[in-house]
């Protein structure tokens, strides 16, 4: 018998449908764990060790693997391929019995298909330990800071416990509550502009072509001079091809934060929607920081798009360095083109992954952007030597024509004359030359034909516009916008942004308040307490170093055990 072991029993029920000869066994997760009620870590020679004990519920299917492993003439490991499934297949290792371990294989398979397994089979391999070592790291690090924190946020009476990363995303989420409370509304004007003959709004700009946002005494300055106006010149058109590129094949974070914008799903929803989807056989691994595609499954995709499309619209999708990793899988993309048979949340979120994967084999998205600047002379008056406002004797703005187009048709003596202030207003058309990508996704720019002006026409206005605008406080973090921001600083891994933010909720550090994320008294009270009395342990660069020395301890760059040892002597003495 070839015995091979997964962890879920949804994608143990998905390789019993197409993988003959084998007995296949589910883990149901993890087996093993450090003690739930003592600290299981302890120095032994300079060296740490710790206590591995079975999970609670554990102990029936142990024994099962155990039985079923005496009688097997090949073990195969399938877990997941990150950490975190390749510590699963290390607890598999830790429970048999020496002599098993030279029957044990692993396999590393990025999706539940037929011909992924049986390349997989031909290319047995072991256990990476240092992928075991680095998630051994991680679990290491995270009970040596909450069992040295916790008791001491106990004690204040201030919390329940601390943990490493969280202590660092419930930063974000206080710090961003914090600018809200400090943010002093200011008012602005505006002032838009509208021409005979000319379809599109004009708005009024700085010698920097720069929207002139004016407060209400600049207004008042300026207004009784603007409404003078009865026509303006279009001095200059300035004309650049541009393009918009299409997504990126979806890593973790980008799936979690197209999710919530386009189905409204928060990061919970769509990771186990997408587990479900993976252990299925529907899509590739979806705990992943790469961007890549399989060279096959893009052949596929430029099919697919030349016969539906053209052959105009297909490009492989744009590279993207990536760090180096054993954990180097794809992006997340759908192991088939056909429509599966799913329910409806399941089939929304596979087809966003398809369309994001598809989009991303298209061409860029091409269109003119067409800026036309108008101006008005008018007699000078007190406000003419305005130096924020552009609105000053002989002001020129050759130089910032010529940096856009690299052409000067303009003579400062056309600009700006000895008894005039000149006034300057800028209106932007997009036109497009090719819609690219945006066949299959949707993209936030309007576009419109341009207009058939020339320049030095003279346009009579229809009406002037005083807007008055309110600046704004930055927004809460959503559960998507807090991931991103989690991902740019380097805090978490695709495995650990949700439950980051689950355990801050679980604790009541933070609540959900009409979809976004806002701290709680008792969250504060921690955070105040651990900033001050442990200002290092909360900073955001030192826990996004944390995780790049478990990242080097997963590519064999470094000493786990020394990392482990340094870290416990560092909060030793920040706690004595």
């Amino acid at each position: 018998m070839k015995l091979l072991i997964v962890e879920s029993p949804t994608k143990a029920k998905t390789i019993r449908k197409f993988l003959k000869g084998y007995y296949v066994l589910a883990t149901y997760g993890h087996l093993l764990d450090l003690p739930p009620n003592s600290f299981g870590i302890y120095l032994k020679n300079n060296q740490i060790e710790a206590k591995y004990v079975p999970i609670k519920g554990k102990k029936k299917i142990i024994e099962r693997i155990k039985n079923l492993s005496s009688k097997a003439e090949e073990i195969i490991l399938a877990t997941d391929p990150d950490r975190e499934g390749e510590m699963i297949a290390y607890e598999i290792k830790m429970i048999l019995p020496e002599k098993e371990h030279s029957k044990i294989k692993r396999i590393f398979v990025h999706e539940i298909i037929p011909t992924a397994f049986y390349q997989a089979l031909k290319n047995l391999t072991q256990i990476k330990e240092s992928l075991v070592r680095a998630q051994k790291g991680r679990r290491y690090l995270d009970r040596i800071f909450g069992y040295t924190l916790s008791p001491i946020l106990w004690k204040e009476k201030i919390g329940s416990s601390a943990g490493r990363v969280q202590s660092a995303a419930l930063r974000l989420i206080i710090e961003r509550e914090e600018e809200i409370r400090n943010f002093k509304k200011e008012k602005y004007f505006n002032v838009y502009a509208l021409l005979e003959n000319f379809p599109l709004k004009l708005v009024l700009v700085d010698k920097n072509l720069k929207i002139l946002n004016l407060k209400k005494e600049e207004l008042e300055s300026l207004k009784k001079e603007i409404l003078k106006i009865k026509n303006l010149t279009l001095e200059k058109i300035l004309e650049e091809k541009k393009k918009i590129y299409p997504p990126l094949p979806l890593d973790t974070e980008n799936l979690q934060r197209m999710a919530y914008q386009f189905l409204k799903f928060p990061p919970k929803k769509t990771m186990f929607i997408a587990q479900k989807l993976f252990e299925a056989g529907y899509i590739t691994y979806h705990r992943t920081d790469s961007h890549s595609i399989n060279k096959n499954f893009s052949l596929k995709i430029k099919e697919f798009i030349e016969k539906n499309y053209g052959k105009n619209y297909f490009s492989l999708p744009r590279s993207k360095k990536e760090k180096i990793s054993f954990e180097a899988h794809e992006a997340i993309r759908p192991t088939s083109l056909e429509k599966p048979n799913l329910t409806k949340d399941f089939l929304k979120l596979w087809q966003l992954i398809l369309m994001v994967t598809i989009a991303s084999h298209f061409k860029p998205l091409e269109y003119l952007e067409s800026k036309y600047l108008f101006k008005s002379q008018t007699e000078h008056g007190r406000h003419t030597d305005d130096t924020r406002t552009g609105f000053r004797q002989n002001t020129n703005y050759t130089q910032t024509m010529q940096g856009q187009n690299g052409q000067n048709n303009m003579s400062e003596q056309s600009v700006s004359s000895p008894n005039k202030s000149v006034i300057l207003f800028l209106a932007i058309n997009k036109e497009l030359i090719f819609d690219g990508f945006a066949k299959i996704f949707p993209v936030k720019e309007k576009f419109s034909k341009r207009p058939e002006v020339k320049e030095k026409e003279n346009f009579n206005i229809l009406e002037f516009q005083f807007k008055e605008v309110e600046t704004k406080p930055p927004s809460r973090f959503n559960e998507a916008s807090l991931i991103k921001k989690m991902k740019e600083l380097g805090i978490g891994r695709p495995s650990t942004y949700v439950p980051i933010i689950e355990i801050l909720k679980k604790r009541e550090y933070i609540i959900k308040e009409k979809n976004f994320l806002k701290p709680t008294e008792k969250g504060e009270a921690v955070y105040k307490f651990l900033k001050g009395r442990y200002p290092e342990l909360v900073d955001l660069k030192f826990t996004a170093l944390m995780e790049e020395k478990l990242d080097d301890i997963a590519l064999d760059k470094l000493d786990y055990q020394k990392f482990v040892i340094d870290f416990w002597k560092k909060l030793k003495e920040l706690s004595s």
